[in-house]
């Protein structure tokens, strides 16, 4: 049957077997006939359906059902298919037109034909005589349709469940009454004034307009980001989609919270986990797919890791991961289920290509591999330590004595080191450990009982049943042995790219929070590697940002000040603070969006992906340079230097607990102002704020943190903070806006004074 289409400019040529169709009922119902599903009626202005082209998708065997946009469905089936899918497809509000839909049509008919499935002629004669979709009849336009009767079932079971009876968040509400399930309807809006009474736990950036109906669903449907031309199936879908993540979210929060009278949780901290986690996941959700990523599946002997990290290959601990190493008795195990045959869990790898060649980051797996290589003496960092100590120690075959005999390397060192060699130091420097002895679960039995308490060097050659054969243990870690780890290695993922691949194991289970996947985007922009730096959470100047080497005497300060104000030394907090510092400094987003609508992950993750993206010309380009990006840094450092010279005292208790440990968001507002004040008064910055400090003693009393946490909120908070101590601090907004677009430029200070400005005038 002939089937030759091709396509110009946008028109079809060639053999179709059938007459296209002629209107979008007719359209539409020939997707749902292929996809074997009952047609739906058009919606009004004759508008298809999204069920439609998710239809169409089964029928070319893609699963479209999460596919967030109708436009989005029509690329995907049009890449699928090889056709042409420009803007004549679609149209505003998105919406498929005829000639979208016919070109669908023509591709996935096309496919089926080219393919060899049967059948084809059958097939095409009864397309062609299906009966066009039902109109919109206005006077239905009240009633439920039926996939709406199953999320309005969805959707008042998680009201439900998010109205129980529990802590909650602070700056969440609490409901006084639990909503019943059955009192939830969707004919008759019951169902909007129990989500008003759960609204708290949604985290939506802004709260919903219940001044009417209309207004309500308005306002909720920009909340949860849906388009122009949305219907009622849309929202109840997203809506869904969000109660059941905060039901989720509500359960984590719950469960942290049981161990607050052991101390391992406080409603505060509970409380910004859970904000944190909301972040985290708006992030992941947010924008299309980038494409295809290529992946491998494989699996490798250890001997394939052992020597690409003796290579210098394989990177353990690329900057976004975290710095801390397993405790020993974790690592122990994991080597007895290793001796013991038990399989591993992937390694998941990103594959870069350097100037310096393939480097593979790990980007899950680290404590596993750190561990192996541990235990047989051939980790990286420890093999370099040995090397500076035998030079120190004047021992030319000291790294021979550690690898092939560890317990007399450790009399050496007794005999070379004023410093112990501790289980901690081991740690430290990542040198080998015994299996255990003792404990529980028990440790090895039977042949096995052997090896406890052994280092590697002392088992090596011991044989033992490997994967149904006695081979010696060294076959297991030196050799191309039966005994394999499985891996997965993405390959040359773009950017974008990386942060989908760290949100898609976030949510299967590997929790990296919005920093560490933050750092991990965007790991290769020096504006990165300079944050993660001057704010402490990397130690390694010379390696990770060394073009800030020449000035690393000023800005070491920076990460050890923010030390002191209670951030810890784990999950990259004091990278964050400095990151919102900056991007609320010198952000300024497209087409009018307000920053007040932008979670705090968003409005960083955007600020930083605007400066990887800029060329030159681009008002970002400026921070492409290591030497404004350095400025920066130091803008930065003066600030925190600024900020600390006054102390805890001028401020009101709301800004810190006890102990100096500052809250987040009103550190963030007053380095913001101290910052801008550092940039107008350079080298008397100090004086300025010395002279201003009775002042800031008598208004900070009022900079009362806002009681919910939703972003429009806290951003409102930041802005009137840094208006009220720029005004203190006497300076002009419009001079500081021009120094700052002068220096790097761009400039954030007017978007965000306008917050405060804009308030006052309402």
């Amino acid at each position: 049957m002939a089937f030759d289409l091709a396509y110009v400019d946008g028109r079809a040529t060639g053999a179709r077997p059938y007459a296209a169709a002629r209107s979008k009922a007719v359209a539409t119902a020939r997707m749902y006939y292929l996809g074997n599903r009952v047609a739906e009626p058009l919606g009004p202005g004759s508008k298809e359906k999204k069920s439609s082209l998710v239809a169409l998708g089964s029928f070319a065997e893609l699963d479209l059902s999460d596919v967030a946009g109708k436009v989005e469905c029509g690329r995907r089936i049009a890449e699928f298919a090889g056709v042409l899918w420009d803007s004549d497809c679609y149209s505003a509000g998105d919406t498929i037109t005829l000639i979208g839909m016919n070109r669908l049509l023509d591709g996935v008919l096309h496919w089926h034909i080219r393919s060899g499935r049967q059948p084809v002629r059958s097939l095409i004669r009864d397309l062609i005589s299906v009966n066009p979709a039902p109109k919109w009849d206005d006077d239905l336009e009240d009633e439920v349709p039926t996939d709406i009767g199953e999320l309005e079932n969805n959707i008042a079971e998680l009201l439900a469940d998010l109205s129980g009876d529990g802590p909650v968040p602070e700056g969440v509400a609490p409901v006084a009454v639990g909503i019943e399930r059955d009192d939830v309807r969707v004919h008759d809006g019951s169902w909007r004034t129990a989500l008003a009474r759960v609204e708290g736990w949604l985290h939506l950036t802004a709260e919903i307009d219940t001044r009417d109906d209309d207004a309500f669903d308005e306002s909720l449907a920009a909340l949860l980001l849906l388009d122009d031309g949305w219907t009622n199936e849309d929202l109840f879908e997203r809506l869904q989609y969000r109660l059941e993540r905060a039901t989720d979210l509500r359960s984590r929060f719950m469960d942290e919270l049981e161990g607050e009278s052991e101390g391992e949780a406080t409603a505060a901290t509970a409380t910004a986990n859970w904000v944190s986690s909301w972040e985290e996941s708006d992030d992941a959700n947010e924008g299309e797919d980038s494409g295809p990523i290529r992946a491998l599946a494989n699996v490798w002997p250890i001997l394939e890791f052992q020597s690409k990290a003796l290579q210098g290959e394989l990177e353990l601990s690329p900057s976004y991961q975290r710095a801390d190493v397993w405790p020993t008795r974790d690592a122990q195990q994991l080597i007895e289920s290793i001796l013991r045959g038990i399989p591993l869990p992937s390694v998941i790898i990103l594959e870069r290509n350097t100037e310096d060649g393939g480097q593979y980051e790990i980007v899950d797996g680290k404590q596993r591999l750190t561990s192996i290589l541990r235990f047989i003496g051939l980790h990286p960092r420890a093999l370099e330590v040995v090397r500076q100590k035998a030079h120190e120690w004047g021992v030319a075959d000291l790294e021979a004595t550690f690898r092939s005999n560890y317990p007399e390397f450790k009399k050496l060192w007794k005999l070379n080191e004023r410093e112990s060699l501790s289980q901690g130091i081991e740690r430290e420097h990542f040198f080998p450990f015994v299996l255990r002895s003792t404990g529980q679960p028990m440790p090895l039995n039977g042949e096995l009982e052997q090896l406890r308490g052994k280092y590697y060097s002392q088992i090596k050659d011991i044989a033992i049943d490997v994967v149904n054969a006695k081979r010696k243990i060294s076959t297991i870690f030196e050799q191309m042995s039966e005994y394999r780890i499985p891996v997965i290695i993405y390959q040359q993922a773009s950017t974008k790219q990386v942060h989908e691949v760290f949100a898609l194991y976030n949510r299967q289970g590997k929790h990296l929070n919005a920093e560490e996947i933050r750092n991990a985007t965007f790991h290769e922009l020096d504006l990165m590697r300079a944050l993660l730096v001057t704010a402490g959470d990397s130690k390694n100047v010379a390696r990770v940002a060394p073009f800030l080497e020449a000035d690393w005497a000023d800005l070491e300060s920076t990460g050890e000040q923010l030390a002191g104000y209670g951030f810890p030394d784990a999950g990259y907090k004091r990278t964050k603070v400095l990151s919102w510092v900056a991007s609320s400094l010198l952000f300024e987003p497209e087409g009018g969006t307000k920053i007040s609508a932008m979670a705090t992950s968003k409005h960083i993750n955007l600020f930083l992906g605007a400066v990887e993206a800029a060329r030159p010309g681009a008002i970002y380009y400026p921070l492409r340079d290591r030497r404004k990006v350095t400025d920066l840094m130091l803008l930065l450092d003066h600030a925190v230097d600024a900020h600390a010279a006054l102390g805890d005292e001028p401020w009101a208790e709301q800004f810190h607990r006890e102990n100096s440990k500052w809250q987040e968001l009103q550190l963030v507002a007053a380095l913001i102002a101290f910052a801008v004040a550092a940039h107008v008064y350079m080298d008397d910055v100090n004086d300025v704020v010395e002279d201003a400090l009775d002042e800031i003693t008598t208004r900070s009393a009022d900079w009362v943190r806002p009681p919910k946490t939703q972003s429009r909120e806290q951003w409102k908070f930041i802005s009137r903070v840094v208006a009220e101590l720029l005004e203190i601090l006497g300076v002009e907004i419009d001079v500081a806006d021009q120094a700052l677009r002068k220096s790097f430029g761009s400039s954030g200070l007017r978007l965000l004074i306008d917050l405060t400005e804009r308030a006052d005038d309402d």
